[in-house]
């Protein structure tokens, strides 16, 4: 494993323990893998805003800029398929919180599997052989599939779509359930929903130009519930499966916003906070689903899992076009969770932080232009 920051003393494999402060707060070394990520990130910002020691793991591949200029983080690179990476990694920390994944729904799944099954299972095993207390691994909310009925518990069962992603979730989730059982992991399972908010390229920020651009439109009409959650209460809840006592170890946790969201507001808060006309276009969900599977078995056929996905999946069409409603229950009652930002406040913080991408993106691009028209 490379280091990207020097270290001056060696290893025992011992952890220490945490210190308290004089509010009776517990401070611990923890390590964050997935840390250069859209949720590893922002766990790492509320770790450090709560006075944790923080360890980000990161691959070398992957930009690492922004948590260089975090005061309080050790980084260190590393990687889920890479096991002397791992046994390195979470020596001398208390907590290991996982959010590294191989995510989306298209791809090959070989390569899942080494991240989300066999690289999980070597994570746990090099935690407990370092005395790490407690492991919080982040799964996902497609576990219980994406063809919903009612409102969702944790009692539900695993429902596997037809893509890697949940297939690799589910197994990820089982192999858990087997350590917990057999071999003691303190593990803790969170599942977060559709997460947005300020540093998700990946989908947010997507919806946000869509929506600037009047290009976006509606799944059917609109009016089925949407399960978002703002990016920050999920790291809450990360925290809070990691605070909790061991009654809550070898059980999962569903952190959503409980408080409803329908597609179309989902899309038309994106509007207010542009400034622009509210979406209005649909089209109709069954249309839509019917191509974007034909999309995918043309897909396969063609052998193009390994090339970019189809312009349109069955997993993007269900999150956004049907009713998906998840129950916070076990959550509030174990943890002590609750969502802090509602709809309108985590919207006005992601489609800020957009526009100020936006505007230093454009920046860069007027200074290229000046300096080549100069040369």
């Amino acid at each position: 494993m490379v280091v990207a920051r020097e270290r001056t003393a060696c290893y025992t494999g011992l952890t220490k323990k945490p210190k308290i402060d004089s509010e009776g707060v517990f401070h611990v070394k923890v390590l964050v893998t997935g840390a250069a990520g859209f949720l590893g990130g922002h766990l790492v910002d509320m770790l450090l805003e709560r006075g944790d020691e923080v360890r980000a793991m990161v691959r070398p591949v992957e930009d690492a800029n922004r948590l260089r200029t975090l005061l309080g983080v050790e980084l260190v690179h590393g990687d889920m398929t890479d096991v002397a990476s791992l046994k390195q990694a979470v020596q001398g920390v208390q907590r290991v919180y996982n959010v590294a994944a191989k995510t989306g729904p298209w791809g090959v799944e070989d390569d899942y599997r080494a991240t989300n099954v066999q690289g999980l299972a070597d994570l746990v095993h090099a935690s407990m052989d370092a005395g790490v207390s407690r492991i919080v691994h982040t799964s996902s909310i497609t576990v219980y599939g994406h063809h919903l009925r009612g409102i969702v518990t944790e009692e539900d069962p695993f429902h596997a779509e037809d893509n890697p992603y949940s297939r690799t979730k589910i197994a990820g989730e089982k192999l858990l359930a087997n350590l917990v059982k057999d071999s003691a992991a303190p593990i803790v399972i969170v599942r977060p929903a559709w997460i947005y908010g300020p540093r998700d390229s990946a989908s947010f920020a997507r919806f946000v130009a869509l929506v600037a651009s009047r290009k976006a439109f509606l799944v059917g009409s609109g009016k089925n519930t949407v399960p978002v959650v703002y990016v920050r209460d999920v790291a809450q809840g990360l925290i809070k499966a990691g605070d909790a006592s061991n009654t809550v170890i070898g059980r999962a946790y569903t952190i959503a916003d409980d408080r409803r969201v329908s597609q179309a507001h989902y899309l038309n808060t994106i509007a207010d906070c542009l400034q622009v006309p509210h979406v209005s276009r649909r089209l109709p969900y069954t249309p839509l689903y019917i191509a974007a599977r034909t999309a995918e078995l043309t897909w396969q056929a063609m052998g193009r899992r390994n090339a970019a996905p189809p312009p349109v999946t069955t997993y993007g069409i269900t999150l956004l076009g049907r009713d998906q409603m998840f129950s916070t229950g076990r959550a509030r009652n174990d943890l002590g969770y609750q969502p802090a930002y509602d709809i309108a406040r985590g919207i006005t913080e992601g489609v800020q932080w957009y526009l100020q991408q936006k505007k230093g993106t454009l920046e860069t691009l007027e200074q290229r232009e000046t300096t080549q028209a100069k040369n």
